[in-house]
């Protein structure tokens, strides 16, 4: 007993001295990096404190770091803090945590996802851009697309392949067209993603031209399988107004999850069925479909876009010929102004929605300057006219080529 508290007694000073000799060892190295830094000593790039007592137990501080001198300008500008303990003790703290941590930032800069290339994710529809892997286009296919000798078809068709063929292998895709009755591409019985490469763009086009348009206006069967894709974003694109047969198709309306069908409208079902994808509506050449539209983005989270009808130049000169005639003759003749105004306005809608944008101002402007009192609908005509403005600007029919029997119209009956 005497032989064991004798040695206990012995070991207890010398790891007090160790911990002391150890204490200052350390102090006395961060002072001399602390005084480098200050004074532009160079050290050696790695420092090592290495102690040991009599048994194998080893304290050990390595920084492989280079010690680079401080700027004296900098350091010269300001009285240096004198380190205390606490200080130097943090300061190391730092140094090893700095060895181990490392932070790296993921996050994706905005402005190179907006300016710069991103061949791994981004799509681009219209202008409408997103990031992601997987997109279905639902696309109208009804027999409005074909107006302006189908140059509005033709338009849509060609900004879709140029879609498609800017994405890149990491990428798929899917499309679906619709009138009334829904298309899967290449007419396949099932749907199933298509990987983006090269040779899909010409089996696209040639699917494409073989399409016929079809009756009706109706995307929810289209907007329901392309759902059920589960794809990051879907690209709606439509130039009207939705609706759906008075007796339904067997596959018309909503395809519910549990496999039965919906008839609620295209709102209500975005609304329910489509809150965890956006959908980017995109209201086509016809300014008529703008809110619903809109409307759809905002429930569904994607963000919408409207296309101006591309070209101004008349192309149906022969309707625009059978509405002034039906206007002159059925008003020509008596001063029922009235009646006639309700008359140019019906029709100027209907050339709008068409993209025949200065046939329609040309039908329409007896009403600019007009008696309040024998406009029907004066909220209506000045919708009509602002739209007319936004759109074609300063531009009218006479400031266009038109074929020989408008010209000879315009001779006739000038304003």
């Amino acid at each position: 007993m005497i032989l064991e508290h004798s040695e206990d007694e012995y070991r207890t000073p010398r790891a007090r001295l160790f911990s002391l000799l150890m204490s200052l060892a350390m102090h006395a190295v961060l002072t001399l990096i602390l005084w480098s830094l200050v004074y532009g000593i160079n050290l050696p790039t790695s420092i090592q404190l290495t102690a040991s007592l009599s048994d194998p137990n080893t304290a050990t501080v390595s920084i492989s770091e280079t010690i680079q001198p401080a700027d004296r300008s900098i350091v010269d500008a300001e009285e240096p803090a004198t380190p205390t303990d606490s200080t130097v003790e943090y300061s190391l703290l730092e140094i090893l945590a700095s060895k181990d941590a490392k932070v790296v930032d993921h996050s994706i800069d905005s402005e190179e996802i907006q300016d710069g290339p991103d061949p791994i994710s981004v799509v681009e529809f219209f202008g409408i851009r997103d990031i992601g892997t997987k997109f279905v286009f639902v696309v109208d296919i009804s027999y409005s697309m074909q107006a302006r000798n189908g140059e509005r078809f033709q338009r849509a068709m060609s900004e879709l392949v140029r879609a498609v063929s800017n994405l890149n292998p990491q990428q798929s895709y899917y499309v679906y067209l619709f009138s009334w009755r829904t298309h899967g591409m290449y007419y396949d019985q099932t749907s199933g993603f298509i990987r983006a490469d090269p040779n899909q763009k010409t089996k696209l086009q040639r699917w494409i031209m073989d399409i016929n348009l079809g009756s009706g206006t109706d995307p929810r069967r289209a907007l329901s399988l392309a759902r059920n894709m589960e794809p990051d974003a879907i690209f709606l694109l439509s130039d009207g107004q939705f609706n759906h047969p008075n007796t339904p198709f067997s596959e018309t309306g909503w395809l519910l999850p549990d496999g039965t069908r919906s008839q609620a409208n295209v709102e209500d079902g975005i609304a329910r069925l489509m809150e965890s994808i956006p959908v980017h509506a995109i209201s086509f050449e016809n300014p008529f479909t703008k809110d619903s539209m809109a409307k759809i983005a905002e429930l569904s989270g994607g963000e919408f876009r409207y296309i101006k009808t591309q070209s101004h130049q008349p192309l149906d000169p022969q309707r625009f010929l059978n509405a002034v005639k039906t206007i002159e003759d059925a008003y020509g003749r008596n001063n029922n102004l009235k009646t006639e105004y309700r008359q140019r306005m019906s029709m100027a809608r209907e050339f709008m929605t068409d993209g025949e944008l200065a046939f329609a101002e040309y039908i329409i402007r007896p009403l600019r300057h007009a008696d309040p009192s024998q406009i029907d609908n004066p909220i209506l005509c000045r919708i009509l006219l602002n739209i007319l403005d936004e759109e074609l600007g300063a531009a009218r029919l006479e400031d266009f080529g038109n074929a020989a029997e408008v010209k000879l119209w315009l001779q006739e009956h000038r304003p």
